[in-house]
């Protein structure tokens, strides 16, 4: 690959790993910590999820993960 051209995971081995339960974050990254300070701001632990969710996808967009 070239050096400008960033990795990014596909959103379906994203999906892959996820179902598998795998932990696809680097170290410190927290997403349950985000999922439950989330579900305190909105009142549900799927709004939560949700935060948690988008925030992921963009990270993973952005090649972080």
């Amino acid at each position: 690959m070239a050096k400008g051209i960033k990795q990014v995971l596909s959103t379906a081995k994203a999906a892959k790993k996820a179902r598998a339960g795998q932990d696809m974050g680097k170290k410190g990254k927290n997403f349950n910590k985000i999922a439950a300070k989330a579900d305190k701001e909105y009142g549900s632990k799927e709004a939560g999820e949700r935060v948690a969710g988008s925030i992921f996808q963009k990270m993973r967009k952005a090649g972080k993960l």
